[in-house]
């Protein structure tokens, strides 16, 4: 267990397995950020981010249950500041086995308050993405591993989606894979649309009816 201590009393107490913590530049003002890591050790799992301001007193700015993702901090845009960069892994997802679940990058970004998402501010690490995974795709083509090109193929399109590119990557998939792999990606196409969006689908796929 972990106790963060402001004004002399216990602020927050925090319970992990292998918790770690370190002064962190991400807002500009001072003092530091502090961030909090926990790992809950075992294979492929489990991450946990606590990331506080500590200005005037303590407040969560980002907390973030990865699972088997990856976090790092990165200057994405010179400003001296760092962006909390987060990979989730899409594990499993589709039945995929874990060593072909791929990764989505999440940017985000300090508005003077909070962090909110800002993948679309920063693209250029998911177009990275995209073209690792497209090559991944390629060559599972030629080698005729499904599940190869299945797992890059969810990695090209997620990527893609949440940088506003989804139509595009979907066009160039249903234009360059076989059926086999088309037909898992539209199977599962509405749960990768949930896992990158805000705002629940609709089930009800029908119009409304037009006002008389």
């Amino acid at each position: 267990m972990a106790r963060i201590l402001a004004g002399g009393r216990t602020a927050v107490e925090i319970e992990g397995w292998l918790l770690s913590a370190s002064f962190v530049e991400v807002t500009g003002k001072a003092p530091r950020e502090l961030l909090v890591t926990d790992f809950s050790g075992g294979a492929h799992c489990c991450l946990t981010l606590y990331l506080f301001s500590q200005e005037g007193e303590l407040r969560n700015l980002l907390y973030e249950e990865l699972g088997d993702g990856v976090f790092e901090l990165r200057d994405l845009d010179g400003d001296g500041r760092s962006e909390p960069v987060l990979t989730r892994i899409y594990s499993y997802f589709g039945d995929l086995p874990f060593a072909l679940s791929p990764g989505v990058v999440r940017v985000y970004a300090y508005d003077g308050m909070v962090f909110y998402e800002a993948t679309r501010r920063f693209p250029r690490l998911s177009l990275r993405e995209m073209e690792r995974y497209r090559k991944g795709f390629l060559e599972g083509k030629k080698r005729g591993d499904l599940e190869a090109m299945k797992g890059n193929a969810l990695g090209y399109w997620a990527n893609a989606l949440v940088i506003g590119r989804g139509a595009a990557a979907k066009d160039w998939l249903m234009r360059n894979a076989p059926f086999e792999v088309r037909k898992w990606l539209l199977v599962n196409e509405e749960a990768l649309l949930r896992s990158v969006s805000a705002f629940d689908l609709s089930t009800n796929r029908k119009l409304p009816p037009e006002k008389p």
